[in-house]
């Protein structure tokens, strides 16, 4: 089964339109597809979910790669919905919350909002349940792979809060470990998955070589 990386949007605009890409986002995302092409990769798959800061960033890098495929948009690899979770689990509007800028108080309001919602078995309203966001993520996964051999690459451009379930899930793990590692997730960080038929594999996990170097570590951003 095929070999996958998974990416974090770029950085979007926190104070402001969050479904967007700044400046430096798109830089983030340039320096990652160069980094890619350095190393000669090729991938089968390029695949985003339909957010636009998901379809930004793959637009952005796949510019950089060689041969590109044609990219793919599947809204299975969407993020949830934070603004729902936040006015349903009583964290607030969500676009207030980033306005104020403060990220550390954003991110323990989000925290709280999140393992309260993996403790509930119904759907918020007008929403999915913990259980339904894991079941259409794993969809997703398999439907990426499909038809493909074990040598096969697939790039997926999606958010931190897919790759902190799927991470989890990789690892056997529970709710608290999905939201952990879901905001622990760097903008246009890399996280390497190798899928087999039984069970998948993490393999590298938050990686941003192309932002660690000279003159850019201001670009690691975890908005």
């Amino acid at each position: 089964m095929p070999y996958l990386y998974l990416v974090r949007h770029a950085q979007p605009d926190f104070t402001g339109n969050y479904d967007s890409v700044t400046a430096l986002g798109g830089e983030q995302s340039a320096w990652l597809g160069r980094h890619f092409a350095s190393l000669g990769l090729r991938f089968e798959r390029l695949v985003s979910g339909g957010l636009v800061r998901q379809r930004e960033t793959l637009r952005l890098l796949r510019q950089e790669l060689v041969a590109p495929a044609e990219p793919q948009v599947d809204p299975r690899f969407n993020e949830y919905d934070a603004a729902r979770l936040l006015a349903q689990f009583g964290g607030g509007a969500d676009a207030a919350l980033r306005a104020t800028g403060d990220r550390r108080a954003y991110f323990t309001v989000i925290r709280e909002v999140l393992l309260a919602w993996s403790r509930q078995d119904r759907a918020i309203d007008g929403g999915e349940t913990w259980q339904e966001f894991g079941a259409r993520i794993d969809a997703g996964m398999a439907a990426v792979c499909d038809g493909l051999g074990p040598d096969a690459r697939v790039l997926i451009v999606t958010s931190g809060g897919v790759i902190g379930r799927f991470v989890a899930d990789v690892l056997a793990a529970g709710a608290e470990v999905a939201v952990q590692v879901n905001l622990q997730t760097r903008n246009t960080g890399i996280t390497e998955v190798a899928r087999g038929r039984s069970a998948s594999r993490l393999v590298a996990f938050n990686s941003v070589p192309h932002l660690e170097r000279p003159g850019r570590t201001q670009a690691i951003t975890h908005s």
